[in-house]
């Protein structure tokens, strides 16, 4: 339990650090183009990483007694297609991941903060969580029980109070929120939105499930380097981009912005040394992606994943959001309505574990396989959803499967299209776990 509570602190610190960007990107935008912020903090921050990443390969290789894992096996494995996202290469995948569901999404939420305001711009994470609920329904992967439902439904009420009462504070300050501000806002969930349901559907190859198994350390530089590619490849993108929306005959934000990101390239010292850009560098990127990835590859518990707990605590960053844009930047939000948020948010957070909770499954799945594939099977069984830990047995069963699913859909898939049609298997037995003693 302590190595679990250990990285659920991980989370919430990386989600308080995220709470500051509004406050303190908006002290820019005056002078400094929104892309320049972008791409100083995206570009440094996904070299350091890189750097990071390639110093704790060596690290692990010379002070770690596991096998030693050669620091071109890190690039090898960006070939290999991501069979969970329709089997483009890893390469491409993490490029797609980087200038769609980070760069424009960033992109999309300055804009939104720049034209709107602070409160209405945090609209934009409590719609992506509800876009992400209704997608993952409508591709069945998870069931509307009556915790997901309240759980919606408690959204949609903080997303109506807070719509009231920003538009209330627009009016007061007579700085009334545009169409063009709803429509940045509503792009950033989708951005958002994509960003969220495509990072979980990274996946390893055969070569990097057995570097996992010769060295347990090996995921942490692994997925430091991706998310830097990621960074990088999607600045490097939005350049040619930047000059393409620079030479259209039509203006719009983006052109303005565009024009203001040339001409900043002129003082980037002095822009690069202020302290609100080190801040979105240092403290809103690298450190919390170091944190939440460092509770990704070490995850390790028997109650709920990374993944759900990411999203359960996830709401702590609109919730603190709301509070130290009124705390420290006057924004209008009277008290009683930001209380009546906060307390929403905690319950939206409980019914949220409440839902996660009621539908995991923790099984054992026993095989009888052929005596000729019990060096072959593993290794491709390993790559399925839900298989967790895969030990080898003597005895009737030859192997013994960890499995840890979010639904009897997905176990169900898990056993009938994907583990039962293996010619190599003899015979399949499943025990499922009813209670998980703590010490």
């Amino acid at each position: 339990m302590k190595i679990t509570n250990k990285y659920i602190i991980n989370i919430i610190v990386a989600n308080l650090l995220w709470s500051f960007i509004p406050i303190v990107a908006t002290g820019l935008f005056d002078g400094i183009s929104i892309i320049t912020i972008v791409v100083l903090r995206f570009l440094i921050a996904g070299v350091v990483l890189f750097f990071i990443a390639i110093l704790l390969a060596i690290s692990n290789n010379y002070f770690n007694k596991d096998t030693r894992i050669p620091i071109k096996e890190y690039f090898l494995s960006l070939k290999h297609k991501n069979r969970r996202f329709y089997n483009v290469r890893t390469y491409n995948y993490y490029f797609l991941i980087g200038f769609f569901g980070i760069i424009i999404h960033i992109l999309f939420f300055f804009f939104a903060l720049k034209t709107t305001s602070i409160p209405f711009t945090s609209i934009g994470i409590l719609l992506t969580i509800i876009f992400v609920a209704l997608y993952e329904k409508g591709v069945n992967f998870e069931k509307f029980d009556i915790f997901r439902i309240l759980f919606i439904l408690m959204l949609t009420f903080v997303i109506i109070i807070i719509i009231s009462v920003s538009f209330r504070g627009a009016q007061l300050s007579g700085t009334p929120i545009e169409l063009r501000g709803i429509i940045y806002l509503i792009l950033y969930s989708i951005t958002g939105s994509f960003l969220y349901i495509s990072i979980e559907r990274d996946s390893f190859s055969k070569n990097e499930l057995r570097n996992i198994n010769k060295n347990k350390y090996y995921k942490i530089p692994r997925a430091l380097i991706k998310m830097s590619i990621a960074f990088i490849s999607g600045v490097i993108i939005l350049i040619p981009v930047l000059i393409i929306i620079v030479l259209l005959p039509y203006e719009t934000d983006f052109t303005q912005e565009s024009v203001k990101f040339f001409s900043d390239l002129g003082s980037l010292n002095s822009i690069l040394f202020r302290w609100e850009i080190l801040y979105l560098i240092i403290f809103a990127t690298i450190i919390p992606y170091l944190l939440i990835f460092l509770a990704n590859v070490n995850w390790k518990t028997t109650s709920l994943t990374y993944s759900q707990w990411s999203s359960i605590l996830g709401l702590i960053d609109p919730m603190n959001t709301l509070i130290f844009a009124v705390l420290l930047s006057n924004e209008y939000f009277p008290h009683e309505y930001l209380i009546i948020i906060a307390v929403l948010l905690v319950i939206t957070i409980a019914l949220r574990y409440a839902h996660e909770v009621k539908n995991v499954i923790n099984a054992y799945i026993l095989l009888r396989i052929k005596r000729s594939s019990l060096n072959t099977l593993p290794l491709r069984i390993l790559k399925f959803y839900g298989i967790k830990e895969i030990y080898s047995l003597m005895g009737n069963f030859d192997l013994m499967l960890k499995v840890r699913v979010n639904s009897f859909k997905d176990f169900h898939y898990l056993i009938n299209r994907k583990i039962k049609p293996l010619n190599e298997i003899l015979e399949v037995e499943v025990q499922f776990v009813d209670k998980i003693e703590k010490i």
